[in-house]
This record gives C-alpha cells, sequence and structure tokens, in this order.
C-alpha cells in the first residue's frame, strides 16, 4: 500500500464549568505516522488557546541575558579562537576547524565517543528570525566535515548527527548560537529507529520511502512547503516535535553525496523556516541532521534535517517537553501542519 496519511479522531462530552456545566463535546484527532510507530495528537480546542502553553518570546529578557554572559562568553571572538578546547594534531591540523564566522572546538563534556560544538557566527545573541544563510551554511558545513574527519581517523566511528539548540528552553546553556555534531560506534536511538523503518519500507516496496514521501506531498500540496536545488521542504504529517519541518536532501544517499550547495539551499531553507517560526511566534528551536552510515550509500534512506520548535522564553517558564512526549513518545499539536505549511509558503514565496 505504501504512504498512508492515516488518523483516528474520536468526539466525547463532558459538562464544561466555564459554560456552565453545560455539555460539551471534545474531539481529539490522532494522527499516525506513515514509517514510524509513532502518532502526534491534536485536539482542536487547543489551536485557539496556545497562550496557554506558549505565552510571548520575551526578546528584552533574551537581550538582558546576552548583555549579561555577553563578557563571560568563551564563543565570542577572540576568545572563541584562543581559548576553547583544541583537537590532538593527528586527528585535526589546527585543533580547531574554522570558515567564515564559524568555529568548531570540542566539548568540554561530551556526551558522545566524538562531540564537538560549533560556534555559529560571531554574534553574540541574534534573534530567531537574524540567522543568514551564510553563517548557517558555514556552520552546517563544518558539522558534515568533521564528521568525515571521524570517519577518517576511526572506521569504527560509523553514525553521527549535527544537532542545535536554540536558547534555554531548547536545552542551550548559552546564548551565543551554537551547533552540535555527534558521532559514535552505533546509531543513536531515534537514528537506528528511521534507518530500521527505513530499511523495512524499502524491502517490503522496493521504493526509498523519503523519495515516496516528497513526490507525494508535492502532488497533493497539503504539506509541501517549498523546493530549493535538491532540499524539499515539508511539513510533518504526524510531527515529532513542535511545528516540525522536514527538509529532505532529495538525491543523496549518505554523507558522501551531500553537495556544497545542497548545504547553501539547506541554509536558505533554514533561514527562511526560522522567519517562518517568527511569524508564528516561536523563538527557539532545535534540528538534527539525520545521516546513515558515515561510510554508507543507502539507497533506503535519504539524509534529511528535522526542525522544530520549543517553548518561548520568558519569565517562569514552563517545558514543554512533559509525560506525553518525555515517557509516552507521543507528540502534542498546536497548529495543524497544514495550516503552517501555508504561512511557511508564504514565507518562501516572499523570499
Amino acid at each position: 500500500m505504501g504512504i498512508e496519511f492515516r488518523k483516528e479522531k474520536y468526539i466525547r462530552p463532558f459538562h464544561n464549568p466555564l459554560n456552565n456545566f453545560a455539555p460539551e463535546p471534545q474531539e481529539v484527532e490522532l494522527r499516525f505516522d506513515p514509517l514510524l510507530e509513532h502518532f502526534a495528537v491534536f485536539n482542536p480546542a487547543l489551536e485557539d488557546k496556545a497562550k496557554l502553553f506558549f505565552g510571548a518570546q520575551d526578546w528584552e529578557l533574551v537581550k538582558k541575558l546576552a548583555e549579561a554572559t555577553k563578557e563571560q562568553c568563551f564563543m565570542c571572538p577572540p576568545k572563541v579562537r584562543e581559548i576553547t578546547p583544541k583537537y590532538p594534531e593527528d586527528f585535526m591540523a589546527e585543533g580547531r576547524l574554522t570558515r567564515g564566522e564559524c568555529t568548531l572546538f570540542p566539548n568540554l563534556f561530551p556526551t558522545a565517543p566524538r562531540h564537538a560544538v560549533i560556534a555559529v557566527g560571531e554574534a553574540h545573541f541574534r534573534k530567531i528570525d537574524e540567522f543568514e544563510p551564510g553563517v548557517l551554511a558555514d556552520g552546517l558545513y563544518l558539522g558534515l566535515e568533521f564528521l568525515r574527519l571521524c570517519m577518517e581517523e576511526d572506521p569504527a566511528i560509523r553514525f553521527g548527527l549535527l544537532c542545535a539548540n536554540y536558547l534555554l528552553p531548547a536545552g542551550a546553556s548559552l546564548v551565543h548560537p551554537h551547533f552540535q555534531v555527534v558521532a559514535a560506534k552505533v546509531a543513536f536511538p531515534r537514528q537506528n529507529e528511521l534507518l530500521n523503518a527505513s530499511q523495512t519500507y524499502f524491502l517490503k516496496y522496493g521504493k526509498n520511502f523519503w523519495e515516496e514521501l516528497c513526490a507525494t506531498e508535492k502532488e497533493s500540496k497539503e504539506r509541501y512547503i517549498a523546493q530549493l536545488g535538491r532540499v524539499t521542504f515539508i511539513a510533518s504529517f504526524a510531527p515529532l516535535g513542535g511545528n516540525e519541518i522536514l527538509a529532505v536532501i532529495e538525491g543523496a544517499k549518505g554523507l558522501s553525496e551531500i553537495t556544497t550547495d545542497d548545504v547553501l539551499d539547506l541554509a536558505k531553507g533554514l533561514n527562511l523556516a526560522l522567519k517562518g517560526y517568527d511569524r508564528m511566534g516561536y523563538g527557539t528551536f532545535n534540528f538534527t541532521l539525520f545521516l546513515p552510515a558515515l561510510d554508507e550509500k543507502a539507497p533506503y534512506f535519504t539524509p534529511h534535517l528535522r526542525l522544530i520548535t520549543r517553548q518561548n522564553l520568558y519569565e517562569n517558564y514552563r517545558t514543554d517537553d512533559y509525560f506525553l512526549q518525555r515517557q509516552l513518545g507521543a507528540e502534542l499539536i498546536i497548529t495543524p501542519p497544514e495550516e503552517m505549511t501555508k504561512i511557511m509558503r508564504q514565507v518562501f514565496e516572499e523570499a
């Protein structure tokens, strides 16, 4: 049967104290991911009550945090290229990688056999709509180059990911924008899940799921946002995180097939997607670029980046990640992907 966008709707009444305990139907929609054993939950009543979950991003508070931390920030120049850790010369000739305004160096507290940090740009603080394509591309390029070096140094290090946390609610410990790169001998759990499911689909249907997904979404246009070069941007039908956007590098089968043009197009799309998030009222994000084994050209898998929003930063903000996501493995939809697509498509078209 191939790709299926399956939904299940349940309507149950209860007596609402906000309406004199009158009976009120409540609808819950489950959306099942077409590849993974995962579903996301949508209650239409929440769409108009998003402020109960997401207060407005307080950019003045963020600026105060930036001002208070700028002087001690080791990612700001010139400190980033003077006092940050360095790799041994037999792994990296200069100890760090640099490109444009971006610098890659070892994480002082690694969580993987290889774990690097990339200071993205020289500016200590930039709003979510101020990530220029050039600085994003340089940061992405350094991350991919680091993974190539890891593979060359130790062929047993076969799996890697390029990730980002932007601001405190997304898990960042610093205001200064940065990416992180991790590499290990085994695939990380979500990476392993995606690889196994993609391979199963390929063996069952004889087709690459990601190519099929892009073709299907382009035809329906419900969640298709834009195409930049070989990179297709679509909204996830059953997102794994808030307002998830997929950026699929069509035609690439692995790390070795991601070109400089792909990186530039990915960066351009990221810039526009972040502007779209800003238009929607969001100010934080995570992303991960998922890859097959670093030494593999996988016919069943296509490298793709998954971009999500996180809780906005304001005084006494609460986490957006609770039992539903953290322990049950589901996700809550606030804005339907199809509605987000309309906003994102407008931003891309304006550009």
